[in-house]
């Protein structure tokens, strides 16, 4: 990937030729007036990418939010969630986030969970393949996957997803994952990218961000960035939201990113995929 280009437009380039911002903003556990705030908020202070998820129940929040912000729809980039309770009705979900969101199409959709049924997971990638032609949504994607998972998918019907979204912050990072995406060109997005603050008395990172004149917070997000992932931090706090977002004036050495690297503990934070289905 041609880093210093991706940089300076703060975008990646998808393997389907579609760009999506280097970092979005998270949606799960908020609701009513306080979600709708935090949404405007993450447009005024620049966000583009929204993540969202039906199972999250706040989409009519999201689309509200969206619809007061104003704008062309075109300049929001704007992701959903299948859920595994839905993969047998797949066009009757998808159909249903588009009416809470307002929108006539999604920029993503994604298979929330791989689930441990094999037929119905492969049967929900199937149904979505059509309406992706029909314009639904443009990008297929899927969440918590693993590489044999993602291989499968691959062999049944010739492609690869093209975006996984995953679990993955300094304690659990999940590289055997990101590096089989990054070989097949399929683009990480990284939930839980903070760990809710778990890194901010960290002496080190202090000091890292001391040097920028950055909180640790958003150290830590650039170092998702320099992996060439999209971390969508969360936040219903104004002045967090647009911290968050404040990290594209500054890169972090090889030397730092590999001390962020070392923290490695092989400790999840959320829900297991190997045996979660929903």
């Amino acid at each position: 990937m041609e880093k210093t280009e991706k940089i300076e437009k703060n975008v990646w380039k998808l393997q389907d030729g579609y760009e999506i911002p280097q970092i979005g903003f998270g949606n799960y556990n908020s609701f009513g007036e306080e979600e709708i705030n935090a949404v405007h908020w993450a447009l005024e202070a620049g966000y583009r990418y929204i993540d969202s998820a039906s199972c999250y129940k706040n989409e009519v929040e999201v689309g509200e939010a969206i619809r007061q912000f104003g704008g062309p729809r075109e300049e929001i980039f704007l992701l959903s969630k299948l859920w595994p309770t839905d993969y047998e009705h797949a066009e009757a979900a998808l159909m249903k986030t588009m009416k809470e969101l307002g929108v006539d199409y999604l920029d993503v959709y994604l298979i929330h969970w791989p689930g441990t049924d094999e037929t119905k997971r492969l049967h929900a990638y199937e149904q979505l393949l059509p309406l992706r032609e029909k314009g639904y949504f443009r990008t297929l994607g899927v969440s918590n996957f693993q590489p044999d998972q993602m291989e499968r998918l691959k062999e049944v019907f010739g492609e690869y997803p093209v975006i996984n979204q995953m679990e993955c912050h300094p304690s659990f990072q999940q590289r055997e994952i990101s590096d089989y995406c990054k070989a097949h060109e399929i683009q990480v997005i990284d939930y839980r990218p903070i760990n809710r603050g778990a890194y901010a008395q960290d002496v080190k990172l202090q000091e890292i961000a001391a040097k920028y004149g950055k909180s640790v917070q958003q150290v830590v997000l650039r170092w998702h960035i320099e992996h060439g992932q999209v971390p969508i931090p969360k936040s219903a706090n104004q002045e967090r939201i647009r911290e968050n977002i404040n990290i594209f004036d500054f890169s972090l050495t090889e030397e730092e990113v590999h001390f962020i690297d070392s923290m490695e503990t092989g400790q999840r934070a959320g829900s297991d995929p190997f045996s979660y289905n929903g």
